[in-house]
């Protein structure tokens, strides 16, 4: 059974539209893995983003195959083999990942206080 969304994607808005493909936590972090156009492994990308559930990664990785952001190629082979790798309209959101990362960089200051604090309260 397919997840489906509670409400509808308002079509009249862009940015709700560009956030819809890439709102969940890790298909930036997939894209991003991704960037260099080289086909990855499902293996190799739990690997990179170890700290996500597999399973997880694989329904988002579904999804982007669904959406186009990245193409999956199966291998008729025992065992099956399958790989995924960013297409055209994935790398098209690149720039957009890229100014998130700068920002977080040039901002890094405001999640050490928020995550500091949190850290030396547990400790306590």
């Amino acid at each position: 059974m397919a997840y489906e969304k509670k409400i509808p994607v308002d079509l009249d808005c862009p940015l709700r539209l560009t956030m819809s493909l890439i709102e969940s936590k890790w298909k930036s972090c997939i894209l991003d893995e991704l960037r260099d156009g080289q086909p990855q492994r499902p293996s190799e990308i739990h690997k990179c983003l170890s700290e996500a559930a597999p399973r997880v990664l694989d329904i988002q990785l579904k999804e982007m195959v669904e959406d186009g952001l990245v193409v999956k190629t199966i291998y008729p082979e025992l065992p099956p083999r399958s790989e995924y790798r960013i297409t055209e309209l994935g790398a098209s959101l690149l720039p957009i990942i890229d100014s998130m990362l700068r920002w977080g960089e040039e901002h890094f200051d405001i999640f050490e206080r928020k995550y500091a604090v949190k850290c030396a309260k547990r400790k306590s």
